[in-house]
């Protein structure tokens, strides 16, 4: 009894401690004094619980407070991210947040949050419940593509968390206006009525439509203005249809985890010419929640692999000789340097 006694008292200053943690957390926030260090409460918390004391088993004892301990620090719970993949759309963001769900190590959310842009407002602590539940030590992640677009969003992730992560993934540039342009008129995309691909191009190269969707080095340098490069990784959309394997071990040394995903998780669809999720993975189950797909084929949506328009071939090359000075200011902010179909020629 006596020692059933002790347990209870563990299991209510576990509570107790766990609502003073809680009060101290919202305070800082609200209030703006100096985070606290949850490691220290639980430093101090371990320190004021008392042993448990049975005669001719101590050792057992001991490893009874360890446990209740340890339930305390893993406790799964809405926590807010670790990193945030923050652009481009139509550049793969979907499908890299995906495949990053298959790392133990990492949970991710469902839909895009858009906190940063249209529900500040609403607070940080709305923004963690929006976030799934997660255990202590692992990472979680935010995908909305839009944060990029919008210097504001960039200075708020910095006020909210100046050494978080953040990813951002880039495309071919003409492949994305393709894409952009097929998403655009998805709902009917044989219509007469739909313009062609120059037309919607307003048939100059130099459009405002083309060149405020071709110049990434303009917002990843903005970026850099407030976080440092090392916080910031850029991959491409195009290695990550040809080498998912080799982009999750990029993702996992710039998150410093170790070494999960598998070749086994990936396999290539001849039908829709990209890599899906291998439903015969041991680890497809355990991410059905965390990405709409479907489930029998493991692949994404019918909103990724549509259509793209034909370009006319005088157009193309207008194209590339605009965009190509872009590419080469992208790639030396960057450190790095992607392969484009469309622009081999042009960077030889």
């Amino acid at each position: 009894m006596m020692f059933q006694s002790r347990i209870v008292k563990i299991f209510l200053l576990v509570s107790a401690w766990t609502i003073v943690l809680t009060v101290l957390l919202i305070a800082s926030q609200r209030f703006g004094h100096r985070p606290i260090n949850s490691q220290q409460v639980l430093r101090s918390f371990s320190e004021l619980t008392p042993e448990i004391h049975v005669p001719g088993n101590h050792s057992d004892a001991r490893k009874d407070r360890k446990a209740v301990l340890g339930d305390f620090r893993n406790e799964s719970k809405p926590r807010l991210p670790n990193c945030l993949i923050i652009g481009f759309s139509k550049c793969g963001t979907l499908a890299l947040r995906g495949f990053l769900s298959l790392h133990p190590d990492i949970v991710s959310t469902l839909k895009e949050i858009r906190f940063f842009t249209l529900f500040y407002k609403k607070g940080l602590e709305w923004y963690r419940d929006q976030m799934p539940p997660s255990k202590q030590g692992q990472i979680t992640i935010e995908k909305t593509p839009s944060y990029i677009l919008s210097p504001e969003a960039i200075e708020r992730i910095y006020e909210f968390n100046s050494s978080i992560k953040l990813i951002v993934i880039v495309r071919d540039p003409i492949v994305r206006l393709q894409s952009i342009y097929s998403h655009t008129f998805s709902d009917d995309p044989k219509s007469s009525k739909n313009p062609t691909f120059e037309e919607w191009c307003e048939g100059n190269p130099r459009s405002q439509r083309v060149l405020r969707t071709v110049d990434y080095a303009q917002h990843i340098q903005e970026v850099f203005q407030l976080f440092p490069k090392q916080n910031v990784l850029v991959l491409s959309e195009e290695d990550l249809e040809e080498n998912p394997m080799g982009v999750m071990r990029q993702a996992e040394k710039f998150l410093g985890l170790k070494q999960s995903f598998s070749k086994e998780d990936f396999v290539y669809s001849k039908e829709k010419g990209f890599y899906c999720f291998n439903t015969s993975s041991p680890h497809y189950p355990e991410i059905l929640d965390s990405v709409v797909l479907n489930r029998k084929t493991g692949c994404l949506g019918s909103g990724k692999g549509r259509e793209h328009p034909d370009i006319d071939g005088r157009f193309l090359k207008g194209l590339v000789d605009v965009i190509q000075p872009y590419n080469v200011r992208l790639f030396r902010l960057i450190g790095k340097k992607f392969s484009w179909e469309n622009f081999k020629d042009a960077s030889r």
